[in-house]
């Protein structure tokens, strides 16, 4: 078989085939070259990081750290409950001498209020609540001579005349209650003055009471009322007392028949 020789263009066509084939042969190994280069001073360029790798602790140490923290939190809370106690005690403190500061103010300010009066002692034993026995002076000339005895005193037309109204009792008396009648043709109230409790000349009578739970001691006989009178004509006429109500210091009722009331004429 006779070789059949390549023409000229053929011959151009496979050079230049071969050449394409070696650079692209060449360009592959400088791609492949550079890039391991470059990984390579990547790698040496590059600083190493230290993984640390842990394993997870035993229970014995997990009970230790446990103990560690709930010890830790332990002191925590005493030093809170410490500070809390602290700033209680010193509130209690400070609450307890302002206390007693304004306790001892309030005592320095506050006036002692009254002794309570005591109830009077039983007649006879002390001298408070006695009523004592009012005595007035007898006319020392007169307007006439004309007369008119009343009760039993010889006094003299025209004089004013003083009469007293005296009330002696073993008891202490808390009330008393009563009035007086005179003969308005003979006699003219001109006035009344109560020696104790409260006395009242109204139609024609003198009325008088008195209340004191404190007590009142006549015991030794003490005078109700004074009350003057005009002598208006002669003759002769009386003064009636008459004793309603009398009440002992236990508020039970003393016996009219138990005392002695008694009409004084001062002429």
């Amino acid at each position: 078989m006779q070789k059949r020789k390549f023409t000229a263009k053929e011959k151009t066509a496979l050079i230049v085939l071969v050449v394409l084939m070696i650079a692209v042969i060449g360009i592959g190994a400088f791609i492949i070259v550079n890039n391991v280069n470059n990984a390579n001073r990547e790698a040496t360029n590059t600083s190493h990081t230290t993984v640390k790798i842990t394993t997870p602790p035993d229970e014995e140490t997990v009970a230790e750290n446990g103990a560690t923290e709930k010890s830790a939190e332990t002191v925590k809370n005493d030093k809170k409950d410490s500070k809390k106690s602290s700033a209680a005690s010193l509130s209690k403190s400070s609450s307890k001498k302002s206390s007693a500061k304004t306790s001892k103010t309030s005592k320095s300010k506050i006036t002692k209020a009254p002794k309570k009066l005591p109830k009077p002692k039983k007649a006879g034993n002390s001298n408070e609540g006695v009523i004592p026995v009012v005595t007035p002076k007898n006319n020392t000339s007169h307007k006439s001579n004309d007369k008119c005895v009343i009760n039993g005193v010889t006094c003299y037309v025209g004089d004013t005349i003083s009469v007293t109204l005296n009330l002696k009792c073993s008891k202490t008396l808390v009330n008393y209650q009563g009035y007086t009648t005179f003969d308005t043709d003979y006699l003219k109230c001109k006035s009344t003055k109560a020696n104790v409790g409260i006395v009242n000349n109204k139609d024609e009578k003198i009325y008088y009471n008195a209340s004191d739970i404190n007590g009142m001691d006549f015991s030794s006989e003490g005078t109700i009322y004074t009350a003057q009178f005009t002598v208006k004509k002669a003759g002769s006429t009386s003064i009636k007392n008459t004793l309603q109500i009398l009440t002992d210091m236990n508020d039970n009722e003393v016996s009219i028949g138990s005392v002695k009331d008694s009409l004084n004429i001062f002429s």
